[in-house]
């Protein structure tokens, strides 16, 4: 715990002198020295005021241990509680210094990139919000229409923005310095069908070696060809061989609810969830729940979210954060 150092950055990073800040405190700049060089700490007392004036809590005043500042930010990420931007400032700060010290330093890199898609998504999600009000202002405007479409992933018409050629060229790069990147594969295989480059995907499933995807991977192609209804008996085959392979089952569910399949895609979803390893993801009940409110089923959309609720608390110790949240919100959406 070395509240002098944090105070220190603190004031750096507003670009205060150590005077400026003893004014705003009402305590002297000698004060201000002697917490910095850690001679002497703040009263309890002050403690409060200083966090005000920075922004931040009373605890993120406190230095933590590198690990438990990687915990904090892990935890916040995965609860998908809300972020303060003070949190988020704090964050990024932390593990762009991490990424300084050692520029090989796996976990500082991988949490940022976490951190950044978390902000990120939330952003969008205000940008969302922001965008429907402001077409309700003014009905049918091109900017606010295309705003809203982008940040909620909507339908994108230039083929030089839609396609997925960068992300593609990436992970072949990966793959080309290390050929036995399996999961690496199957991203590279999803965005090649979502292509249309289907040679390239039959090429890399034809090289092998098998994978548990790929008796799926070899259907949705033929889909992708033919469509749907023409390769529906081939997916019934795949649920009936592979009864024991949740992510094949998942999968095959996605397809049906993509094609509107909507009462098989559930019986199909339950399926996978009755089979998954624990502590399961909601993903399947997830799927079914909405599949329920399209159908106009709010009854079983209702208890399907009730238990998601019940998942996370039982297989995950979650009772709070932005996900309970937002389940939560569901549901009383509908009941209103």
């Amino acid at each position: 715990m070395n509240i002098g150092n944090k105070i220190k950055q603190l004031r750096t990073h507003k670009a205060l002198s150590q005077s400026e800040l003893a004014e705003v405190l009402h305590v002297t700049p000698q004060a201000i020295s002697k917490w910095e060089s850690n001679t002497s700490q703040p009263d309890i007392q002050q403690l409060p005021a200083i966090a005000s004036h920075f922004g931040i809590t009373i605890d993120e005043l406190f230095e933590y241990p590198v690990d438990l500042e990687y915990e904090r930010i892990d935890r916040m990420i995965e609860n998908e509680t809300v972020m303060t931007f003070e949190f988020f400032q704090h964050s990024e700060e932390f593990l762009a210094n991490e990424i300084r010290q050692d520029p090989r330093n796996y976990r500082a890199h991988s949490t940022l990139a976490d951190l950044y898609h978390y902000q990120a998504c939330k952003l969008n999600e205000k940008a969302i919000h922001y965008a429907i009000e402001a077409l309700r202002l003014n009905p049918d405007n091109k900017n606010d229409l295309c705003t809203l479409s982008n940040a909620s992933h909507g339908h994108i018409s230039d083929w030089n923005i839609s396609n997925h050629s960068k992300l593609i060229q990436e992970l072949q790069t990966m793959l080309k310095a290390d050929p036995t990147l399996q999961r690496t594969k199957l991203f590279l295989l999803d965005n090649l069908i979502e292509d249309h480059r289907f040679a390239e995907a039959i090429k890399i499933l034809e090289e092998g070696p098998d994978q548990e995807l790929y008796p799926f991977y070899y259907v949705w192609i033929e889909e992708r060809k033919v469509g749907f209804e023409a390769v529906k008996a081939k997916y019934i085959e795949l649920v009936e061989k592979y009864t024991d392979s949740w992510k094949i089952l998942m999968s095959v569910a996605n397809r049906y609810a993509s094609n509107h399949a909507y009462l098989e895609a559930i019986e199909i979803y339950e399926k996978a969830h009755e089979i998954a390893p624990r502590p399961r993801y909601i993903d399947p009940l997830s799927c079914i729940a909405y599949l329920y409110k399209n159908l106009g089923n709010t009854e079983m959309a209702i208890k399907t979210w009730e238990r998601e609720l019940v998942l996370l608390k039982e297989e995950w110790n979650m009772t709070k954060g932005e996900l309970v949240s937002e389940i939560k919100g569901n549901i009383e959406r509908i009941d209103k």
